[in-house]
């Protein structure tokens, strides 16, 4: 009895030797299977030994049979063995051509004298519904058979002979044995109790714990990164389907399929975690799952960050930003590129390069800046924080100041340009040019002042300034400034004492004019003219006095008024002055009595008329 529980013990261990030995071609090998599936026999008992291989097999099988590694003469699927004898014991093996030779499955032919053996499938396995037999000797009556694992009854339900376990996991291996009463027993011959021999039977596992396996080793974003639930099927169960599910820190990234790896295509830092996976049958009867496998997948390259070089940008700087990142040693050699944006809008696309240039920064170059990094393959895409850039203004906007708010016609006007420039950048030149209604008066240079040393009414205008540093690199315009010159005086006109004048009258003639209400107390000086030529120069007297005309001063007379400086000058139109003759003054002195003396003429002469033509020519004085 020790030596067939040693022998079953020494055929079980070889039998998970061959079980996690890692072979080529293993899931081609064909099983041996039995018919009926029970092991030990009786000898005169028969039993036939199938050789199994998957349903994909094709081609010439051509089988082979091996009884403890000796070749038996027999070609066929199926090897009979009827009746069974001693001989008949042994492991036995079968091949097929083109495939790899079956784990050896154990046949014993029971040649002791006991009434009982306890029979068990050849080979168990996690998962399956296990039944063992009580099986009694041919010729022996027996009845209530009882059942024992490590010598304890076994309280399963019992049907004839056979006892049903139900499904196994590793941990119903053990010793078992049954018992049996015999039925030659009576009142003389009390029963006697039959015990078969002591089994040792081993649940063996349908499949090893599956085991997580990474390719690559080290995991880089972007890579194709495939994850393989590694588990071997018993030799004997080659055949059985298995189904795997792919978790990651608990959460199911792989539903159950038939597929034993879960591919990403393009892993990215967020796949890192702790994997599992679970393998079961299709019918879930056989469920294991993997230890926990730390994955950690590695940056390609670092975060970008935004910097920007001068720190602080003024006005015509040039501007450079750079998008920083640093690629992993292991990838060093890759090529990346970069994409930089202002307030969301792309102002670079991708390229090797990973600075954006400003030649000439303006203030509409502020907002705020980010940039993107991507692979060439662009499986891994990375975007920086948003960097906001101000860009200071170097000198501020100008605008025009006048000397004085009331220009009057003769003064010095001084229009300035007004700017100020930033602290940090005192030491900069400017340079300024001038506008009158958008003609320029004066070209840049590096003053800021335009003058007009005597301003005239043309002076007025729509002014403006621009201000530039010395490479036009920067250039502000100022807002449009009105400037009106007004009058010094106006309104200059020639005036006569009296009209008309005749020859001996003294006449004095005038020249008129009114002072700006600003200027009131300035002195004038006044000059007339006749026909052109001087009759009396400049002085502060407004008048011309003629202190008895004649008939050579009659004329175009006209008077020229200006400001002692001479800066505002005014002639006043053409008046003619004619100076009549003396022989004319009755006649034209009063129009008026001449007319009356012309009537009371007429009037005697019709009166005279009358009376003669009534009276006759006596006329009575």
């Amino acid at each position: 009895m020790l030596e067939s529980i040693m022998r079953a013990i020494i055929w079980h261990l070889l039998l998970l030797t061959a079980l996690f030995i890692e072979t080529s071609g293993a899931a081609a090998r064909p099983v041996v299977s039995f018919s009926p599936n029970w092991t030990p026999i009786f000898p005169g008992e028969s039993v036939t030994l199938s050789c199994n291989v998957a349903p994909t097999a094709q081609g010439n099988l051509g089988y082979s049979w091996y009884c403890n590694g000796q070749r038996i003469h027999w070609n066929q699927k199926s090897l009979p063995i009827l009746p069974g004898t001693e001989p008949h014991s042994g492991d036995y093996q079968c091949q097929l051509a083109n495939y790899g030779k079956s784990d050896p499955m154990r046949l014993d032919i029971y040649i002791y004298n006991d009434p009982l053996i306890l029979q068990a499938p050849p080979a168990v396995h996690e998962g399956d519904s296990l039944s063992l037999r009580c099986h009694s000797r041919p010729g022996y009556d027996t009845w209530n058979p009882v059942f024992y694992k490590d010598n304890k009854p076994i309280g399963s339900p019992v049907r004839g002979s056979e006892l049903h376990i139900g499904r196994v996991d590793v941990t119903a291996s053990g010793t078992y044995r049954c018992e049996k009463e015999l039925h030659y027993c009576n009142y003389f011959n009390p029963c006697s109790i039959a015990s078969s021999d002591e089994r040792y039977i081993l649940v063996s596992e349908l499949f090893s714990t599956p085991q997580l396996k990474v390719r690559p080793d080290q995991v880089t974003e972007g890579d194709h990164m495939t994850i393989t639930c590694d588990t071997e099927l018993s030799p004997h169960r080659a055949t059985t389907e298995l189904q795997f599910a792919f978790y990651r820190n608990g959460h199911n990234v792989q539903g159950f399929s038939l597929s034993n790896q879960y591919g990403v295509p393009s892993a990215q830092l967020e796949h890192s975690g702790k994997y599992t996976c679970e393998v079961q049958t299709p019918t879930g009867s056989v469920r294991k799952t993997s230890s926990m496998a730390h994955i950690h997948i590695q940056e390609l390259f670092s975060s970008p960050q935004i910097k920007v070089r001068p720190d602080q940008v003024k006005e015509g700087d040039h501007m450079t930003i750079t998008c920083d990142t640093k690629l992993i040693p292991r990838r060093a050699t890759t090529e990346l590129q970069f994409a930089f944006y202002r307030n969301g809008h792309n102002v670079q696309g991708f390229s090797l390069s990973n600075q954006y240039g400003v030649p000439s920064a303006k203030l509409k170059d502020s907002g705020n800046y980010a940039c993107k990094v991507k692979n060439p393959s662009r499986s891994v895409r990375k975007r920086s924080t948003m960097a906001n850039i101000q860009i200071g203004e170097l000198f501020t906007v100008p605008h025009i100041k006048v000397s004085s708010d009331q220009v009057i016609r003769g003064d010095h006007m001084t229009i300035t340009c007004d700017t100020k420039l930033s602290p940090h950048r005192e030491t900069t030149e400017l340079q300024f040019a001038f506008y009158r209604n958008g003609h320029n008066v004066q070209g840049f240079s590096l003053s800021n002042q335009y003058g007009v040393p005597s301003a005239q009414l043309e002076d007025s205008g729509n002014y403006t300034c621009e201000v530039q540093t010395p490479t036009g690199s920067v250039r502000k315009t100022s807002s449009m400034a009105h400037m009106q010159i007004e009058e010094f005086f106006f309104g200059t006109q020639i005036k006569v004492s009296h009209y008309p004048v005749t020859e001996g009258d003294n006449v004095t003639i005038t020249c008129d004019t009114k002072l700006n209400p600003r200027r009131a107390t300035t002195e004038l000086q006044f000059a007339f003219y006749r026909n052109g030529h001087n009759v009396q120069g400049f002085s502060l007297s407004n008048q011309y006095g003629v202190p008895s005309a004649q008939l050579e001063d009659s004329g175009n007379y006209t008077c020229e008024v200006q400001t002692p400086t001479d800066s505002v000058r005014k002639r006043s139109r053409e008046a003619h002055i004619h100076i009549e003759g003396r022989h004319q003054i009755i006649l034209w002195k009063n129009p008026l009595r001449l007319i009356l003396s012309l009537f009371i003429f007429i009037l005697t002469v019709c009166l005279l008329f009358y009376h003669i033509k009534t009276h006759g020519t006596r006329i009575i004085l």
